[in-house]
């Protein structure tokens, strides 16, 4: 997308605002760096249906129409089949740090009979129990929950009155041998409002999105991993808050946010993975509601900050390292991935000096290949995965 006048001043202002804030943080006495290899990984494990679709509805009878489409479509998508190939993937890749975004808790259960259920599905413990399976090998250790809708009744024809509970967290798994220490789960303060005229909208006020955050020991290295999912930018109105959520993860802390400010305030050296919404291949600024017109992508903000795309980063042949999006029914015959969104950056400690922060990165996209189906031909997820192994540079 082309740069225009009135939205250069909007992406320079942004961008001069994080590094002179970034300069300020560095200083005192220098320490000592050494180097440490890991291997991380990030999933978006697709919740299995267009689940803000019931969202648009203004009466209980569009709400219940739309809902149950929701409800089949997930279904159909049935995620116990999916997770057991996801599993395998992350089994093959043995990443040390797996971050995990769209890791929903179903629940469509009968009003009078709460053992006849339509879903009763938390994605996390069917995973981990496919992970487990021969031993155990990984666990949670951080997330933050980002939608949170309890008890909501819907009558399905022909069944009954439903009571549906939804849960959306974005989680962080750690393999048996990483020591992890302070966890943090929060929601960006910045969030789509949910038009007044929806039915939901007293429940939920605006679409909230977070990031989990851990410090973690691998090999005897310390880093702080945190894995995140931001809005989408498919119109001017979501761009601006993707813009703003990116802006708080890497920009400087605020008394009034309390998610300001988690990878600025790092005293380690970062990894970052997650679905960030933002392709390389869009430019610098999309359209938004700011003045002038154009946010920064968080692509660029976190490039401009010095963050390193690690894709960009890996070495061997040339791969697009397409990760978004299959068709919604996970049916397509093939892949129609077009987007790069799904990233793994890693940033310098602030006090860093040195050679590269990062090098020999070994990186691959993960399930988008027609033999990563499942044996009823189920995408394991709409996105792929993304794994790289790497060799960082850490303070000691």
């Amino acid at each position: 997308m082309k740069r225009t006048p009135q939205g250069r001043p909007l992406l320079i202002a942004a961008l001069c605002l994080l590094l002179a804030a970034v300069s300020a943080q560095a200083g005192g006495e220098p320490r000592s760096f050494r180097a440490g290899q890991i291997d991380v990984m990030t999933q978006n494990l697709y919740v299995g249906g267009d689940i803000f679709l019931p969202f648009a509805a203004t009466t209980p009878e569009e709400f219940a129409e739309l809902a149950v489409q929701v409800i089949n479509q997930i279904i159909a998508t049935d995620f116990r089949e999916r997770s057991v190939s996801l599993a395998g993937q992350m089994l093959d890749a043995d990443p040390h740090l797996i971050g995990l975004q769209e890791v929903y808790v179903l629940r469509v259960c009968a009003l009078e009979d709460p053992e006849f259920c339509l879903l009763d599905d938390d994605y996390l413990e069917i995973l981990l129990a496919d992970l487990n399976k021969d031993g155990d090998r990984y666990r949670a250790v951080a997330e933050v929950t980002n939608i949170e809708i309890p008890a909501l009744p819907l009558p399905v024809p022909g069944l009954g009155v439903f009571l549906v509970s939804i849960e959306d967290r974005d989680v962080i798994l750690a393999r048996a041998d990483v020591q992890t220490t302070n966890p943090v789960g929060e929601n960006f303060c910045a969030g789509v409002p949910v038009p007044p005229e929806s039915l939901l909208s007293g429940l939920l006020p605006k679409i909230l999105r977070g990031y989990a955050m851990v410090d973690a020991r691998v090999k005897g290295r310390d880093y702080r991993f945190v894995n995140t999912h931001l809005e989408i930018s498919e119109q001017p109105v979501f761009s601006t808050f993707q813009s703003q959520q990116a802006f708080e993860l890497i920009g400087p802390p605020d008394p009034d946010c309390p998610s300001a400010g988690p990878l600025f305030s790092a005293q380690q050296t970062v990894v970052l993975v997650g679905d960030f919404n933002s392709d390389p291949d869009a430019g610098p600024l999309v359209p938004c509601l700011a003045p002038g017109g154009l946010c920064p992508t968080p692509y660029a903000l976190l490039s401009q900050a010095g963050y390193v795309d690690t894709w960009s980063a890996r070495g061997g042949r040339w791969d697009a390292g397409l990760t978004c999006c299959q068709e919604e029914d996970l049916r397509n015959a093939s892949s129609i991935l077009s987007e790069r969104v799904d990233q793994i950056w890693v940033g310098k400690a602030p006090d860093h000096y040195g050679g590269p922060v990062v090098r020999g990165v070994r990186a691959e996209v993960l399930g988008d290949e027609p033999a990563d189906k499942t044996p009823n031909g189920l995408w394991p997820s709409d996105h792929a995965g993304v794994a790289a192994r790497m060799t960082l540079r850490v303070p000691k």
